[in-house]
């Protein structure tokens, strides 16, 4: 009889299947939902975590980075400092390496002499709501810092063609911070064949060959728009070439420098081989420093007034591969965050 009515209407067994598949849309749609919310809910999360620990890798980077600069003694002496440094400050802020936790504090010391670079690593894995009741229960968070610390940097940006000979340190630098600075007084090299500075009290003009368009052989004009450009506009070398100005009047260039007073800027140092037994050759640059330029008397003395100072961190020299050694402590350093 069942059989009967239900030949007799078809509707009400089409109805059961309809209900099924509902049932089974709406099983899969409320899995789908909860995995969206788990990956809405539980991403934030590990987001706000992934944030946390790269603010702690950065901190740990350059901690470790400032502990190989002010470490004393051989490069291992200072790449363990700066490993000791770097995961104090990552312990501080709550992370260190625990096996049994899959939490991992990872620091690569890459040292060399005054150079290194100090890179962290903060994995930490993270602790899934939501998505755990998809299988997800953990997912690993990771976090890395490179900090670069150089005593010698070997490359400039923003260099100003100003030449000053390495005889003039370390007694010329000042520390601002102690007081007041005493102003020395830099005149250009003599009228003979010379056109590097020969000693501590003088300077010249230069360009940096081939920079910004400039040929290596030297003339006011490429001197002028380097000093209107406030410096080289792109980073100049130690094993770049220069080109001193020969002996001269060059009273425009004072008045071009007028504008500068008061600033701060990069300048390479050069070496002479009445003063330095080791210089290569007259003229060689041997580092960077940074020149606070005080005045400018072109008119008659044909001067320039200022003190070399040493910042807490030169943000316009650069560590370069393959960019030359600088073989000279100009009282300048760098140490930033590379990435």
């Amino acid at each position: 009889m069942s059989k009967e009515i239900a030949a007799m209407n078809p509707m009400r067994t089409d109805r059961k299947a309809e209900r099924g598949q509902i049932l089974v849309l709406f099983t899969v749609a409320i899995v789908v939902v909860i995995a969206m919310l788990g990956l809405v809910l539980d991403g934030g999360s590990s987001f706000a975590q992934r944030r946390d620990q790269q603010n702690v890798a950065d901190l740990s980077a350059l901690a470790g980075a400032d502990a190989y600069l002010n470490t004393l003694g051989t490069s291992g002496t200072k790449s363990a400092a700066a490993d000791a440094a770097a995961r104090a400050v990552a312990l501080t802020n709550g992370y260190h390496t625990d096996a049994a936790s899959g939490q991992v504090v990872d620091v690569v010391v890459s040292g060399s002499g005054v150079t290194a670079s100090v890179v962290v690593t903060v994995t930490k894995p993270h602790t899934n709501n939501f998505a755990g009741l998809i299988g997800m229960p953990t997912w690993g968070v990771s976090a890395t810092a490179t900090a670069l610390t150089s005593q010698r940097p070997n490359g400039a940006l923003g260099a100003m063609p100003l030449l000053f000979n390495s005889a003039a340190f370390p007694n010329a630098i000042c520390d601002e911070s102690a007081g007041p600075c005493d102003l020395e007084t830099y005149q250009e090299p003599g009228t003979g064949p010379e056109d590097v500075p020969q000693d501590a009290t003088q300077f010249n003009w230069t360009i940096f060959c081939l920079a910004d368009g400039n040929p290596c052989n030297a003339n006011s004009s490429g001197v002028r728009n380097l000093i209107d450009g406030n410096g080289s506009s792109t980073v100049i070398n130690l094993n770049d070439q220069i080109g001193p100005l020969n002996a001269g009047s060059h009273t425009t260039l004072f008045t071009a420098l007028d504008a500068h007073l008061g600033e701060t800027f990069p300048v390479p140092i050069v070496c002479t081989v009445n003063n330095d037994p080791t210089c290569p050759g007259d003229g060689a640059m041997v580092g960077w420093a940074y020149f606070h330029l005080v005045a400018s008397e072109g008119a008659s003395d044909k001067v320039i007034k200022g003190y070399f100072v040493s910042p807490v961190n030169a943000d316009k020299l650069v560590v370069n591969a393959g960019g030359g050694s600088a073989t000279l402590d100009t009282g300048v350093y760098v140490l930033r965050l590379t990435n």
